[in-house]
């Protein structure tokens, strides 16, 4: 949807909300119009990702490899942020639950848009894990001993802390797959979810994108399989907004959370939960007790500057281009999976299949050990990634993103080529 469309349908909607925008949020307007602009005129794609880059605060020399632990925030983001700040301060209450506060709204608006949903099916949250917990919460009444709930080994704990959560207060049973890694095919993956299903599987909680190897899990098609059997098809998606375009709808999940601090690059601590329409009967979190807006009996008081800020960093993305950035963001990943890939001490964990992959790419160590790796890439090379979560695979993980470049990938390919060669 073209911008001045989506702003003009956010005016018909909360017209209370968007009759006094704030000087701030007018200035952050048109910021991201001349971002745009400025970007839309640049031929040269080299130039085009520079003109990126220059919008972050990253350290000069650093090369911020770890995406998909936390993202940074374009410097206008931050303005947007502390220039509300103070703004809000200078009258607290009438501005948090007056025209400042409403605006709320219009973030939850473009995040409805962002992820596919319509307005009623999205909440801003915190982040994944409390999204999860609301989905869990909200499940808890269907839920009997023995029941079962059909993940993976290959989870956050984040995403997982619920359903143990459930186990010992219900008696449910958490059943992980065992994941290849690396996957070979999405068949693969689907025979997995039919082999492990059984006449007491409830629920089945899947990451969009796999935090340990990088896998794009195929929900379309596994919403195909569960749907008909009324099983709950919960999703963590805590990797996947931001790098990849994310339509809810299109992948067929019941519930879906996410954390806007990595990929989506908004404030710390912010995120979104997406409910199906015809799912919301049966998931019935308190939080979302007293409706779906930002501000509720039963949210209690906003950071309204944060909140607004999370819809500044949406600006963003779509000034760049969210294309664009998906395109940019496996292309990279593409580049370090295939240049690592000359390297023999390491073995790759991700899928190479296209539409399994995404922007995180996992190699683990034949040599040396993942934890000392990892600290001389940030010391003696200023070079940061993830040690991944899975001792077994003694690995590393790679995440690219819009801010990085092929010549940071040459230069972590030539400090491994050192580090694990000495």
């Amino acid at each position: 949807m073209e911008r001045r469309g989506f702003l003009k349908g956010l005016a018909a909607a909360f017209p209370a909300a968007t009759c006094a925008v704030s000087g701030a949020g007018a200035l952050a307007d048109a910021g991201f119009l001349g971002l745009a602009t400025e970007l839309r005129e640049l031929t040269d794609e080299a130039k085009f990702w520079r003109k990126v880059r220059a919008q972050f605060l990253l350290r000069p020399g650093l090369v911020h490899l770890n995406t998909g632990t936390l993202g940074s925030v374009p410097r206008r983001v931050l303005d947007e942020v502390a220039s509300l700040a103070s703004e809000i301060e200078g009258d607290p209450a009438s501005n948090v639950f007056g025209d400042i506060g409403h605006r709320m709204e219009e973030v939850r608006a473009r995040a409805a848009a962002f992820l596919g949903a319509t307005l009623d099916e999205v909440a801003l949250i915190e982040n994944t894990t409390s999204g999860m917990n609301a989905v869990a919460q909200g499940i808890a009444h269907e839920l009997r001993p023995g029941d079962e709930i059909l993940t993976t080994n290959h989870e956050h704990p984040g995403g997982l802390v619920c359903w143990e959560y459930l186990a010992k207060q219900i008696g449910i049973k958490i059943v992980p797959i065992s994941m290849p890694a690396p996957v070979e095919s999405k068949a693969q993956v689907l025979q997995l979810v039919q082999d492990n299903l059984t006449s007491r599987t409830r629920i089945c909680c899947f990451s969009h994108v796999e935090t340990i190897t990088g896998l794009v899990m195929p929900l379309a098609e596994i919403s195909e399989i569960t749907r008909p059997r009324g099983i709950l098809l919960a999703c963590d998606g805590a990797q996947a907004p931001g790098m990849l375009q994310v339509d809810v709808k299109a992948l067929g999940v019941d519930t879906y959370a996410s954390s806007s601090h990595k990929w989506m690059l908004a404030p710390k601590g912010s995120g979104l939960l997406y409910i199906r329409k015809d799912a919301q009967e049966r998931v019935r979190p308190m939080v979302l007790s007293s409706g779906y807006q930002a501000y509720t009996a039963a949210t209690g008081t906003r950071d309204v500057s944060h909140i607004l800020g999370h819809g500044a960093a949406m600006e963003f993305h779509e000034a760049v281009g969210r294309g664009k950035i998906e395109d940019r963001c496996r292309s990279l990943a593409g580049t370090l999976r295939r240049r690592f890939s000359e390297l023999d001490q390491l073995r790759l964990l991700t899928p190479t299949e296209p539409e399994l992959t995404g922007g995180i790419v996992t190699f683990g160590l034949k040599t040396g050990k993942n934890g000392e790796v990892f600290t001389r890439l940030l010391q003696e090379h200023q070079i940061a990634v993830k040690v991944a979560a899975k001792p077994e695979y003694n690995a590393l993980r790679f995440s690219t993103h819009l801010y990085n470049d092929e010549d940071e990938i040459d230069r972590t390919a030539r400090a491994l080529r050192v580090i694990l060669g000495s």
